[in-house]
């Protein structure tokens, strides 16, 4: 029986990834974010005034005060004498640091400052921010006349554009500089921007005490406005490349601008796409991808926890720093499947940039080789001396976490070029700060010392632990890596170090239920946010529904105790991974709950997560008083997170077996999706129909065998593209580079498209025996 039919009305496909305000966003935080990879601005405001929000992913102030690092205790023996001793506390206070809201004592990410254009109060507010075409767009009426708004970043200039018509006269257009913005921002000390004019150009620069300067030079008359940003060593210099950037920019004009504009993103969105029933999970799906291209770019400073959308008139939360305990990973976790592995090369890039300072620190506090990454860091590997929250910075989780995110680099291209100058280097050093800490024990396993599972007990001195279960995974997985690393590039110099390690290191510790804990005899008590302890399930995935009946009986004891404790102090980056987790378990209901709670408790109507619920639902504890709701923490992973979990619902490619529509949920009947990119760098097409799969297109990314689990539930099919055989329940096709197969189901005849139009007119309704 067909749910769908060719004549019933179709959904309007072009605003599918639209997001519009029928009311004027009058605070920030409701804003729509625009952003090319480097400069990123907030739209916002009723016209009395507009507000552009401008921020740049290179504007850091990376002063740090060190000199408490002098402290005999400030390194990992130290650590442990204190904790041991029971003084941790003491030592957190010897060396505590004011570091919070702005003081030069830790680094914090800027932003430029406020754009503001005097139109008078909006009565009536129609804009869209345009995910197609990365561009805002839209009317507004005051009492004096109706306005016609367009803004977009360039995609390949740091140029703002803005066209507003029916200016009144005497308009007041403004940068209001960062440091005016909020009060607190003063405490940094920066100081006076400068302002100049040249004929009908403006000229900002501020100078970043031992930084940089930054100079934006824009227009003041309109209805086409620039505003063109340059960051360099010198005012002179700035401003001259500023003052360059938005000549050539006015030359061209802005209808040309626009057309470059708009070319460069169909480019970016061909490689890759979804057709979903429901739209909002459509829409997010494009969100997370494109807040992380609107904020990540190579040859720049990776985003932060707010990429380029520092939050207006506060002090960045957590500085905007690099948190590499989930954070990090998420934000750059939807890079390889989306067909956008460029995204994840600017973490990747920054890493390998920063190994010498990272191996400087590890060798200070550590006292050995390879390369230690605390749970947050800036610019340059700057580390916070603060020990507030010790026990989260020190774990060692972290760095194999992150030694994850160069993995995923790898088995989404095999590519063994970049693999052999920049994925190797790395690992190797991951893997060599683990060999060179863990210390034997009587019983014969090498144990972590003293570590953390991040962030179960937050910052009391009991956070504290050795052998954590976390840590225990990745420390595993990451010799795992290294040796795949070394296969693949026809090397033997580590591969019999790393099976030593990954052998000897100290078994998972479980209940007598077969239970993960998160360290010996302690297992999870509390509704946690962190499902840390799980870690070697997902997404280490040591433990996977490919092992045996033990490992799968683990996996579901630990999965129903977790669930058994509550969700009340779950937070949104908890069903932000929990969606990739239930979809690599097969799990399509919790993963399609996952991201409905989501959906539904934590993100504003622009669709950004505010680490809060907003709707005091009663279904989680962080939430706040009303009045208190404008110092709700923006952070961008949770956002990208959820697009890969959708990936992973759709397609996976983990054990080498390509798995289609592993986890969709029944009541989409109807699902397409083109070119997502699985493990092992094949690029996988597939139709889902009336609930069943009916086409598959798989295109290798480099010579591999392919091990597609049949799709198709045994069902005849036609293939084309190249011979296939069975093995079992998986389709195997020898693939070289660029050859394709395609399997459809026999007495179906169905396109991508047709697919797609069929998908948008699907019903999704729970109601009714379908």
């Amino acid at each position: 029986m067909t749910r769908t039919t060719p004549d019933a009305p179709a959904r309007d496909a072009s605003s599918w990834h639209k997001l519009t305000h029928q009311k004027a966003p009058t605070e920030w935080r409701d804003g729509f974010p625009l952003g090319n990879g480097t400069l990123g601005v907030m739209v916002w405001g009723d016209g009395d005034p507009l507000a552009f929000t401008l921020d740049h992913a290179d504007l850091w102030d990376l002063r740090n005060n060190r000199e408490l690092a002098d402290h005999p205790d400030y390194n990992y023996a130290g650590l442990r004498r204190a904790v041991a001793e029971g003084r941790f506390k003491e030592l957190e206070e010897a060396v505590a640091v004011t570091d919070y809201p702005g003081s030069p004592h830790a680094p914090t990410k800027l932003y430029i400052g406020r754009v503001e254009l005097d139109l008078g109060e909006a009565d009536e507010y129609l804009c869209s921010l345009d995910l197609d075409t990365a561009t805002v767009s839209g009317s507004l009426r005051t009492a004096g006349a109706e306005h016609e708004m367009r803004a977009f970043v360039h995609h390949d200039r740091d140029v703002f554009c803005l066209r507003v018509d029916n200016l009144p006269a005497g308009a007041g257009l403004r940068l209001v500089p960062m440091v005016e913005t909020a009060e607190e921002l003063q405490e940094l000390g920066h100081p006076d921007a400068t302002f100049s004019e040249e004929g009908d150009l403006r000229l900002m620069v501020q100078e970043i005490p031992e930084g940089p300067c930054y100079a934006v030079a824009f227009n003041t008359a309109g209805p086409d406005f620039f505003f063109a940003v340059a960051i360099a060593d010198s005012p002179d210099v700035a401003r001259a490349q500023a003052r360059d950037l938005w000549s050539e920019a006015a030359e061209t004009g802005f209808d040309a601008l626009a057309e470059e504009h708009l070319a460069s993103w169909r480019e970016f969105w061909a490689a890759s796409a979804v057709y979903l029933p429901e739209q909002r999970f459509e829409f997010l799906w494009y969100f997370g991808i494109y807040l992380l291209a609107a904020s990540s770019r190579r040859g720049h400073l990776p985003p932060g926890l707010q990429g380029v959308w520092a939050m207006d008139g506060i002090s960045p939360p957590w500085h905007g720093d690099y948190h590499n305990d989930m954070n990090v990973q998420e934000i750059f976790w939807p890079a390889g499947a989306t067909g956008h592995i460029d995204l994840l090369d600017t973490w990747c890039d920054y890493m390998f940039d920063v190994m010498p300072a990272a191996r400087d620190f590890t060798r200070d506090f550590f006292g050995t080789e390879g390369t230690f990454w605390p749970c947050a860091n800036y610019p340059g590997y700057h580390t916070n001396v603060s020990l507030h929250w010790g026990a989260v910075k020190f774990g060692w989780g972290h760095t194999g976490w992150l030694a994850w995110l160069v993995w995923l680099r790898w088995r989404y291209t095999m590519d063994t070029t970049w693999l052999r100058e920049i994925g190797y280097p790395l690992m190797v050093d991951f893997w060599k700060f683990y060999e060179a800490n863990l210390e034997p024990g009587d019983d014969g396993y090498l144990h972590i010392p003293l570590s953390n599972s991040p962030e179960y007990r937050s910052d009391a001195a009991e956070a504290w632990c050795a052998d954590p279960n976390m840590d225990i995974a990745l420390i595993r997985r990451t010799c795992d890596w290294l040796i795949e690393f070394e296969q693949a590039l026809g090397l033997d110099e580590l591969t019999g170090a790393a099976q030593t390690v990954h052998d000897g290191v100290m078994p998972y510790h479980l209940t007598d239920e077969d239970v993960l804990c998160l360290w010996q005899d302690h297992p999870l008590d509390e509704s946690h946010r962190h499902p840390s302890q799980l870690m070697a399930i997902h997404p280490a995935m040591d433990l996977t529904i490919d092992g045996d009946e033990r490992t799968r009986r683990i996996i579901a004891a630990s999965v129903t105790q977790f669930f058994s404790l509550g969700q009340y102090l779950w937070a949104g980056h908890t069903y932000a991974q929990l969606v990739s987790f239930a979809a690599v378990l097969g799990r399509a209901g919790w993963a399609y709950d996952s991201l409905l709670q989501y959906a539904e408790h934590w993100i504003r109507a622009n669709g950004l997560y505010f680490n809060r619920d907003f709707k005091r639902s009663g279904a989680t504890g962080f939430c706040l008083p009303e009045d208190e709701e404008g110092l709700a923490p923006f952070t961008m992973e949770c956002t990208c997170g959820v697009t890969q979990g959708m990936c992973d619902m759709l397609v996976q490619g983990f054990n080498d077996v390509v798995r289609i529509f592993p986890a969709v949920p029944e009541h989409w009947h109807d699902v397409a999706f083109r070119d997502l990119v699985t493990e092992g760098a094949f690029r996988a097409s597939a139709i889902r129909r009336d609930g069943e799969t009916v086409w598959v297109r798989i295109i290798a990314g480099v010579d591999r065998q392919l091990r597609l689990k049949d799709p198709f539930a045994g069902a005849a099919v036609t293939v084309s593209g190249c011979e296939t055989r069975r093995e079992g329940e998986n389709i195997i096709a020898d693939l070289k580079e660029g050859e394709q197969v395609t399997l459809q189901r026999e007495g179906i005849s169905i396109s991508l498209d047709e697919a797609a139009d069929l998908v948008h007119r699907s019903d999704t309704s729970l109601l009714g025996l379908r």
